[in-house]
């Protein structure tokens, strides 16, 4: 199964769920790690964030959503 890659926050309930769903998710400690055209997850308080790094390098917005396993399905589904 293809992890995705998710950039590590200090919040407790992300760590929560990081550590709950590991075998999904790949954790990166900085958006450098990241290849141009790869979808990543970033999470803020409200929802989990979807990204596409583009080829200039600069974060595109994919979309948002309140769990980590629909976050991951959605970076998964449009590869």
């Amino acid at each position: 199964m293809i992890k995705v890659k998710t950039l590590t926050d200090h919040r407790p309930a992300f760590l929560k769920a990081a550590y709950k769903y590991d075998n999904l998710i790949d954790l990166m400690n900085h958006e450098r790690f990241i290849k141009a055209g790869e979808r990543y997850i970033k999470y803020s308080p409200d929802a989990w964030m979807v990204y596409r790094m583009s080829k200039d390098r600069v974060p595109r917005y994919c979309g948002a959503y309140e769990s980590i396993t629909r976050a991951v399905f959605y970076a998964r589904l449009n590869r």
